[in-house]
């Protein structure tokens, strides 16, 4: 009887404690509606994606403010924006402080859009979301809030502009 009782036991420990598999689809191709993330602004309240005004397009960069291809991207991007003044962009980061990230903003000329808000992700929420391997990435959402594309180096201008005209 008590084989019989260690053998279940047994059974039961090695049954429960097996490895979990890994879900190799990002959970942003499960679900293709914008996704309700938190994130830190500058003056320290928090920014949420179901903030963002309905009916409106938006375009979120993940990014560095020290990397060369998102200070690029930036630089394109910041000479198209009075053809994308319809569409909300959010610029998030987990890298640097907020004086580094305004620094990069008003470099780049992207302080002076009122539809670009950049912000801190600091649970680090759109990594894993996207599970985005660099930066800049991107991604576009429509104005019902449905995923239109991701860009895992950044997209044209151009690109953008025609998407959302």
């Amino acid at each position: 009887m008590k084989y019989l009782l260690v053998v279940c036991t047994m059974m039961f420990f090695f049954g429960s404690t097996q490895a979990q598999t890994y879900d190799s689809v990002p959970p942003y191709q499960k679900d293709s509606t914008l996704p309700k993330f938190l994130l830190l602004r500058q003056d320290s309240t928090w920014f949420n994606t179901a903030q963002i005004p309905k009916h409106t397009p938006v375009v979120i960069t993940f990014f560095n403010p020290s990397c060369e291809h998102c200070e690029h991207e930036a630089t394109v991007l910041s000479k198209q924006m009075n053809k994308l003044k319809n569409v909300y962009f959010v610029w998030a980061t987990y890298e640097g402080s907020f004086a580094e990230i305004d620094t990069f903003a008003k470099r780049y000329h992207l302080a002076e859009f009122k539809n670009i808000h950049f912000v801190k992700d600091v649970n680090f929420l759109i990594p894993s979301f996207y599970r985005l391997r660099m930066t800049p990435y991107m991604v576009a959402y429509n104005k019902h809030g449905r995923l239109i594309k991701t860009w895992e180096t950044g997209a044209s201008p151009e690109e953008l502009i025609k998407m959302f005209h």
